[in-house]
């Protein structure tokens, strides 16, 4: 879905099938979910609020993307978020498509001028949103989260190697303009909103993807806000097949990043 930005947001925004769409003032918050674990409900309900107190005066309208759990997300669960947030829009689709497409997916259902999209369970708190909005505000058309040395401590020995890794290839091969691409936190306005929206990796490379092709329009700025983990938060285990799969899909980057020099 391409779109023409015809004026500095808030703005006025033109589809490719020519539809012209005025994004007002705000914050679409956006929420991937695959197989959501304990009583995740409660704890997004939680956060809403803190959230939407943090923000003030600025409309939020919470997106949440089912992409196609098997368990834990049923109609039950849905008729709690319903009734609890006030206008959530949930997408929910059967099959599982990986979360750069579940990204996507929400980003084609937000309504206004900026967009923030992170982890179900919030894993930076609520108070990045509030950084990644603040730095929207101030002309950034791209805000990254960046996650620090500490986080790097925090994780497993064989993750914390993988990071690592993704961390130099994003800078000596992608020059990249941020230093960690993978955190789960992203900010945006109607500019970005268009390379997020061209972007064609499903899987979580799709990150380092939006950031490189952000990152090849001269006219685009790119910022980054500090992230730190909540305690308590627990890292899930990369397996062979999906690191596999996502080394592919860098080889897409990387062809693509050729083609372009």
């Amino acid at each position: 879905m391409y779109l023409e930005l015809t004026q500095a947001p808030p703005t006025t925004v033109r589809y490719e099938t020519g539809e012209e769409v005025i994004l007002a003032p705000g914050l679409d918050v956006i929420l991937p979910c695959w197989n959501p674990s304990g009583p995740w409900v409660e704890s997004l309900i939680r956060h809403y609020h803190e959230v939407i107190r943090l923000m003030g005066d600025v409309p939020v309208q919470l997106i949440l993307v089912n992409d196609g759990s098997l368990r834990n997300f049923t109609d039950q669960h849905v008729s709690w978020l319903e009734a609890a947030i006030p206008g959530i829009i949930i997408v929910n689709y059967k099959e599982n498509k990986g979360k750069g497409h579940a990204v996507r997916e929400g980003v084609k259902n937000s309504r206004y001028a900026y967009q923030v999209y992170t982890d179900l369970d919030f894993p930076f708190g609520v108070d990045a949103v509030k950084k990644a909005y603040d730095q929207l505000q101030h002309g950034i058309d791209v805000v990254a989260g960046e996650r620090g040395a500490a986080y790097l401590k925090e994780l497993p020995r064989k993750r914390r190697i993988i990071t690592r890794i993704s961390r130099l290839l994003n800078k000596v091969v992608l020059r990249l303009k941020v230093r960690d691409a993978q955190a789960g936190l992203k900010g945006f306005n109607a500019h970005g909103r268009s390379v997020l929206l061209n972007t064609t990796i499903d899987g979580f490379l799709y990150d380092s993807e939006f950031l490189y092709k952000a990152g090849k329009n001269p006219r685009l700025k790119i910022g980054a806000v500090d992230v730190y983990c909540r305690p308590g938060i627990s890292f899930s285990a990369f397996k062979i097949k999906l690191l596999l799969k996502e080394l592919r899909n860098y080889c897409r980057i990387i062809t693509s990043a050729n083609a372009a020099n």
